[in-house]
């Protein structure tokens, strides 16, 4: 770069070593021949007096450059749409300042041996060509590995305007602070650091993205204005090469600065849409065991739930003759039959829209009319009854394993509710629920026996058998009827 004055400095930023680095990261090593065999032509064809050694060194420096910061990044795990700190400091550390120690190491001591380059400038030179080289990654990857997903995430933006907005005052504020020629004369003052609001909102709006936008405007301006011999950097520097170094440094600041940022943001709303994921999971358990104006309550800090329902209809179903297929299966094909049978109740009983109350051992307990009042919770529960003994006998004949079901129904008033402060469960009390077990237990294998209650609110629709009286424990003697199915409704003849 030519300041003017005579003195030839080198470039604040090697665009070359970005863009390299760039393709390694998204095409992957396979293309290395071709990258090396490009940038020996692109040697050969620019350089004053080159030879075929030194475009083959430059192939090799440069090419190996960015096949070690690959290498590197892919031990580390690297997310490539640099959106965690931990992505942002490897790609930093592991893809730019370590691969440019090793090029700038390898090229100065060429230069060294082979070129008119004495070994006491070898400091001064390795650390202008390593600096370039760690501005020229900070320059150009970020832009090149997010610049797809930040097309997605500009468009999902809820206002579009805005973003255009920003972009036309961070191009009009980077060229009057860091390129213009009158910027000296109107605002002397150190302003340069008054990008760094505009970069950052670009990251913590836009993320990994906009800071990469955000970043390669400010620098793309900042590097021409120091090329035209403008800029705060040439007007406070005692010559082109501090100028230069100030530059870097600059360009240094705000690219880490502008990643780390969206990087922070980018954490924070993984951790947000996970945490949300979780939230989700919970509700879907917490639904899955109590119903939905229960859990609600429950969210409420509403500890104890006791409702009184005046009017509902409480099933009980018992497999008949369990302990015969206890002694015939082993304990894990036993539950995994229950499991099986119990499903297809949970299907059953959702169709119906029931709730299920729970199973206690190879007792199954649903009820109609709550949590939300339905008027016809008897029919229900028969329908939903008269389904079970199908599915029982369709089981019974897939498995080969003889069931036999028992079904008990009462209608009457319960209190529902939740109690207590562990592994609670939505239950229901009241002598409603004991009379309906007490028509399960004494009742007849493959059939469904109903209280007087029942009967009188089913009779006009279902088919019943008078069982008679039977004697119940705890409650003496109960008239039961025996369901037998849905009456059908004659066809009249016209």
């Amino acid at each position: 770069m030519n300041t003017g004055t005579g003195h030839i400095v080198p470039l604040p930023i090697w665009p070359p070593a970005g863009y390299l680095q760039g393709l390694v990261l998204i095409l992957g090593a396979r293309f290395w021949p071709g990258f090396a065999l490009g940038d020996m032509l692109v040697t050969l064809a620019t350089e004053e007096k080159s030879f075929w050694l030194e475009g083959l060194f430059s192939a090799l420096n440069n090419t190996l450059q960015p096949l070690l910061g690959l290498w590197l990044l892919q031990r580390s795990r690297f997310d490539w749409a640099l959106e965690g700190l931990s992505a942002v400091g490897a790609f930093v550390a592991l893809g730019a300042v370590v691969p440019a120690i090793f090029s700038a190491t390898f090229g100065v001591i060429y230069c060294c041996m082979f070129a008119d380059m004495s070994w006491m400038d070898f400091g001064t030179a390795w650390f202008r060509w390593w600096i370039s080289n760690v501005t020229g990654v900070l320059f150009l990857v970020p832009l090149m590995l997010t610049w797809r997903r930040g097309i997605r995430r500009f468009k999902a933006f809820y206002f579009l305007p805005f973003i255009l907005l920003w972009l036309a005052l961070l191009l009009l504020l980077s060229w009057f602070i860091l390129s213009s020629s009158i910027r000296m004369e109107i605002a002397p003052y150190p302003l340069e650091y008054l990008l760094f609001p505009l970069v950052i909102w670009g990251a913590l709006r836009l993320g990994p993205a906009g800071a990469a936008i955000a970043t390669a405007v400010v620098i793309s301006i900042a590097t021409w204005g120091i090329t035209q011999n403008r800029g705060p950097f040439i007007a406070g520097a005692v010559n082109a090469n501090q100028a230069v170094l100030a530059l870097q440094a600059y360009i240094c600041v705000l690219a880490f600065t502008g990643l780390t940022l969206a990087a922070v943001v980018a954490e924070r709303e993984k951790a947000r849409a996970d945490l949300l994921e979780e939230k989700e999971k919970s509700e879907l358990l917490l639904l899955n065991i109590l119903p939905h104006p229960i859990a609600t309550r429950l969210k409420n800090d509403q500890a104890t739930i006791a409702d009184h329902f005046a009017e509902v209809t409480v099933l009980f179903a018992d497999i008949v003759d369990f302990s015969r297929l206890s002694a015939e299966l082993t304990p894990q094909e036993l539950v995994a039959l229950l499991n099986d049978v119990f499903s297809r109740f949970d299907e059953l009983a959702d169709r119906h829209q029931l709730e299920k109350i729970k199973t206690i051992g190879d007792a199954y307990m649903a009820v109609g009319g709550l949590p939300d009042y339905r008027a016809d919770h008897a029919s229900a529960i028969a329908d939903f009854a008269l389904d079970l003994q199908i599915t029982v006998a369709e089981f019974s004949r897939r498995t080969q394993h003889p069931f036999q079901l028992r079904i008990g129904i009462n209608t009457g008033p319960v209190v529902a509710g939740v109690i207590g402060t562990k592994k609670f469960i939505y239950d229901l009390w009241g002598d409603t629920v004991n009379t309906a077990s007490r028509m399960e237990s004494f009742g007849l294998a493959e059939h469904i026996q109903v209280t007087e209650t029942t009967y009188q609110v089913l009779k006009e629709n279902y088919d019943f058998e008078a069982r008679g009286e039977i004697s119940i424990k705890g409650k003496g003697s109960l008239h039961t009827y025996l369901l037998k199915g849905k009456r059908r409704i004659p066809i009249e003849s016209k």
